[in-house]
């Protein structure tokens, strides 16, 4: 069912938001992150494992709490963001982003005319509530929210011209492929990404718009916050859980036999 958009919200009065990465494409896990408070879930379609229809079971887990729903697409593909929105995303996350011309065109598949080119069937899909809601499509464009990804040499060169397309909500810098893309892959905290970052980072806030990442060493999710990031999401579900299961066979280790 449509509901107000609560990671706009928050970006819109310029607080930083706190979600979490779920790859494994479980809904419990959805389920469960949500009722914990996160702003937000990113339901990762990009690098998990997850199909659309796995997708639609976790956008209905999450709704247990108030976490917005933020599905990062695998690509640019415009069919896909239809879909996608239709089931119920209340965000997109889209990788790899590199021309302002890439980001026009993002936005015209997510929103319906006359501001974009969206497909039309609000009256029967998810996102409606399969019609319960006749506003729907009136109300979809403004309470969308798109963020696109920044993550190579290339795009940090066109950072500006991206994020003042309109439509687009945020940037999120990915700092993991932006090293890569420099030949340092797996090496975040060398100065020669941090520059990039830096160029980026300016870019975007001259053009008005909110920043998002991840963490990298010297810069904690609080320091990112402080630094004026609006969009955090550190750990991952898988990350966590192996955090958690490690700790218990650490904590039974005493009772083993050497």
């Amino acid at each position: 069912m449509f509901r107000k958009n609560h990671l706009k919200a928050i970006i819109a009065a310029d607080e930083p938001a706190h979600g979490v990465w779920l790859q494994l494409g479980e809904p419990s896990i959805a389920e469960i992150a949500s009722l914990c408070g996160y702003d937000f879930l990113i339901l990762d379609n990009e690098h998990g494992p997850a199909a659309l229809e796995t997708t639609v079971h976790s956008m209905r887990a999450a709704q247990a709490g108030r976490a917005t729903v933020l599905v990062r697409v695998p690509g640019q593909d415009p069919d896909y963001l239809k879909r996608v929105l239709d089931a119920g995303a209340e965000a997109v996350m889209i990788p790899m982003v590199e021309t302002a011309e890439q980001a026009r065109a993002v936005v015209a598949a997510c929103k319906y005319p006359p501001t974009g080119r969206r497909g039309y069937s609000a009256p029967t899909v998810r996102a409606s509530g399969y019609g319960a809601d006749p506003e729907y499509a009136a109300k979809a464009n403004d309470e969308l929210f798109i963020c696109v990804q920044i993550e190579s040499d290339k795009a940090v060169e066109q950072a500006g011209a991206i994020a003042a397309v309109e439509g687009v909500d945020m940037v999120f810098i990915g700092v993991a492929d932006l090293s890569g893309s420099i030949g340092l892959l797996g090496q975040p905290g060398r100065p020669e990404v941090d520059a990039q970052i830096r160029k980026a980072e300016a870019a975007v806030k001259a053009a008005g718009k909110p920043l998002g990442t991840i963490p990298r060493p010297g810069h904690s999710m609080v320091d990112l916050a402080a630094e004026g990031y609006r969009l955090l999401a550190g750990i991952a579900d898988s990350g966590a859980l192996r955090a958690a299961f490690l700790a218990d066979v650490a904590a039974f280790a005493p009772a083993k036999k050497k």
